[in-house]
């Protein structure tokens, strides 16, 4: 009880002195106005003025007597004070009022395309938001995204380009601003196949993983293996009418190096000659 007299005796004197309170809070004293940001305002000892207003698209709000004030863009404290000199122009003598913000207006950026939960994402109060968090807010990346293809539009109109695992590390930490769009774009081998034909367990298409990186021995698995009538030295791969023979024994011990196919490729495993 004590601690709350003194703090209450304190604040009369402030009152007394003349002091204008920027804000109720001392974090709101810098914060930047901003439209659909709903402020308060409390005039001492005239309660008909006291008031709480929405700051309009255009910058303004409204109060009793003075009518239409820019407050947008200016800091709490220095809305306060430009509010306090119009009511003591006109129509009070030393006024003290208070400011402070009931409600802060919600800005967004998006994160849109090939993510799990795409759509707008609340910027926090602090206004401090990362590429990484904004990732994991919108689920993470969908199996048809392209890891190596996350564009970050600005506001501002500048464009950057990403990948998944920069993101996780150091890239992760660049900061965004209302209005950016975060898109992650969809792997362009999304729908492509390639033609696995002859000699293998189920003939027929392939798809490419969306990664991009297909080879022989991949493709030849996926389609079932090869037959006890194929001849594995003898592999053909059509590429957009230009034949290339291998011998699939040796594609398959090269490891580190392997044979990797292009989108539209026709593979044909011949039969084995008695």
């Amino acid at each position: 009880m004590i601690s709350i007299f003194f703090q209450r005796l304190l604040l009369c004197s402030l009152l007394a002195s003349g002091f204008v309170h920027a804000a109720a809070q001392a974090g709101d004293s810098t914060y930047i106005l901003r439209p659909n940001d709903v402020i308060r305002m409390n005039v001492y000892e005239e309660a008909d003025l006291s008031v709480q207003v929405r700051i309009l698209k255009t910058g303004q709000a409204s109060f009793p007597l003075i009518g239409s004030v820019d407050v947008g863009g200016a800091t709490v404290a220095s809305a306060a004070a430009k509010i306090r000199d119009l009511y003591a122009k006109d129509y009070l003598v030393d006024p003290k009022l208070t400011l402070t913000v009931d409600e802060y207006a919600t800005e967004y950026i998006s994160v849109i395309g090939a993510v799990k939960i795409p759509g707008q994402i609340p910027m926090p109060v602090s206004g401090n938001l990362d590429l990484a968090s904004a990732m994991a807010t919108a689920g993470g990346l969908t199996e048809i995204a392209d890891s190596r293809s996350i564009s970050l539009i600005r506001a501002s109109g500048t464009t950057a380009t990403f990948s998944m695992e920069s993101i996780q590390g150091s890239s992760g930490r660049v900061k965004l601003a209302p209005g950016d769009r975060v898109i992650v774009n969809q792997s362009a081998f999304v729908g492509k196949l390639v033609s696995v034909l002859g000699q293998v367990g189920k003939p027929g298409p392939v798809p490419f993983p969306v990664n991009g990186q297909l080879s022989l021995v991949n493709a030849v698995a996926m389609a079932g293996g090869m037959t006890e009538l194929s001849n594995p030295k003898k592999v053909s791969i059509n590429r957009k009418g230009t034949v290339t023979i291998v011998d699939y024994n040796e594609v398959s011990k090269r490891g580190d190096h392997p044979f990797l196919l292009q989108p539209d490729d026709v593979i044909t495993v011949a039969e084995r000659l008695f």
